[in-house]
């Protein structure tokens, strides 16, 4: 008897829990279809984790796809001057807000941590937010606090997890110490092996950089040296591979109007795989961008030339008998890049010519494009390929069948390509607020294809 009427309990919660169900999902249904759907784009840094946005911004509906939503929001980050992040943030209305668009942005300093950096665009979202969540019902759950001294409204930014006053934003050399001067330097041991196999690579680098609108000046150095060791046979010597690079590059240049710089570059360095026991070329050029340069965070089309004297001291002698050369060469590289609501895209056109010889030439195309077709469907397209016409430093000598296996020595080629493709189709529910992060995984209730 008391099974019987145990599971007479049981059926009976079943059945009033299935009756609520349709109840409490047409609730549901009618909170969704009046409260904002956002979208957030943002691929870049400070967005590794959306469940974090999700769940510190509970008011809105997120959705997966922009063609969902009334308010999509695209982030776009740039490097500053002293290592840190400007994030720009563009609200985009759609549906109902349809041309209710506004831009907020806001820094981050070099030692910003990843909670940082999310923290500081979180605020910027809930404050851009605040326009276009007043006419729906979550504005009841809006709080606005303005801060000031004595009843003074201030504008404050967040800036590396602190809020610092409008007044004090824009600093000037007298403010700084270092007068705007960012150093950096850093360095990586990698050390693996198995019986007959060891293997290491060291890596060191250092840079010291000022940026201002006016003038920007990086120089920096970078040290590589990998090493290894095959064991084919007990018996026989060992195979030993090194690879060692040496770089320093600097860059100076000077902002002439809002779409016009010079510039000059140089670089001195080693290379081992080039034959190279010294090289340096120093290149002065002009750069001319198509839109202001302010609008870069979303679009760049530059046309950039350069005017390249270059020497070499090889340590071997090349096909062309030489063992030290200097020559003239002419570069000119054409670049775009676009973030845009329908996806984001780099193109760039580099050729370059030797002086001496019209015979010694390089045209390289590099281009990268993800784009959102239609509802849940993008793709993503990329390679590069290059014309290779000006390998003065190949050795007369050639290329042993070790330094083939290892890619020891750079080999003789007309030309180098690299291509990817891939799509992904997603589909299913357009809501994206759940939360879950149980088993390392974030919740969700879709169905989601990716083939790459």
């Amino acid at each position: 008897m008391e099974i019987r009427k145990a599971g007479r309990v049981v059926c009976l919660t079943l059945v009033t829990c299935l009756c609520a169900l349709p109840s409490a999902a047409q609730q549901l249904q009618d909170t969704r279809d009046v409260v904002l759907k956002l979208f957030l784009d943002c691929q870049g840094m400070g967005c590794r984790d959306l469940d974090f946005f999700r769940s510190e911004v509970p008011v809105v509906n997120w959705v997966r796809d922009r063609e969902d939503s009334d308010l999509h929001v695209l982030v776009t980050d740039q490097t500053t001057g002293g290592g840190g992040r400007l994030y720009t943030l563009a609200f985009i209305g759609r549906g109902e807000f349809e041309g209710e668009e506004q831009e907020l942005s806001i820094s981050t300093s070099a030692d910003a941590t990843d909670d940082d950096q999310r923290k500081a665009i979180l605020g910027r979202l809930k404050l851009g937010l605040v326009q276009y969540l007043v006419s729906t019902p979550a504005a009841d759950q809006i709080v606005v606090s303005l801060l000031g001294a004595q009843g003074v409204e201030a504008e404050m930014v967040e800036q590396g997890g602190r809020a610092i006053p409008r007044e004090e934003q824009v600093a000037s050399s007298g403010d700084d110490p270092w007068n705007f001067w960012v150093f950096r330097l850093g360095g990586n041991g990698v050390l693996n092996g198995e019986s007959r196999i060891k293997a290491s690579n060291l890596i060191a680098n250092l840079s010291a950089n000022r940026t201002t609108d006016a003038w920007k000046f990086d120089i920096s150095g970078l040290f590589s040296k990998s090493k290894s060791e095959f064991t084919i046979n007990p018996d026989l010597p060992q195979i030993v591979s090194v690879i060692e690079d040496w770089t320093i590059s600097s860059i100076l240049v000077r902002s002439l109007t809002s779409k016009w710089s010079l510039g000059v570059r140089t670089i001195s360095g080693r290379s081992t795989r080039l034959n190279e026991d010294f090289r340096w070329s120093i290149s002065p050029g002009i750069e001319y961008n198509f839109v202001p340069y302010s609008e870069s965070t979303r679009r760049l089309f530059t046309l950039q030339a350069l005017l390249n004297v270059r020497h070499w001291d090889y340590t071997e002698e090349t096909v062309y008998f030489e063992t030290e050369e200097t020559r003239l060469a002419a570069s000119l590289t054409a670049a775009v890049n676009q973030v845009q609501p329908w996806g984001r895209m780099r193109l760039s056109l580099t050729g370059s010519q030797y002086l001496h010889d019209a015979d010694l030439y390089r045209v390289a195309l590099n281009g990268s494009v993800s784009m959102r077709l239609f509802r849940g469907f993008s793709v993503n397209v990329g390679g590069s390929y290059a014309w290779i016409r000006d390998q003065l430093f190949l050795p007369t000598g050639g290329a042993s069948q070790e330094d083939v296996l290892l890619r020891q020595r750079q080999l003789q080629t007309n030309f180098n390509y690299s291509t990817v493709v891939g799509f992904s189709y997603q589909f299913g529910s357009i809501f994206n607020n759940v939360v879950n992060p149980r088993f390392g995984g974030g919740g969700g209730d879709r169905i989601e294809i990716h083939i790459r």
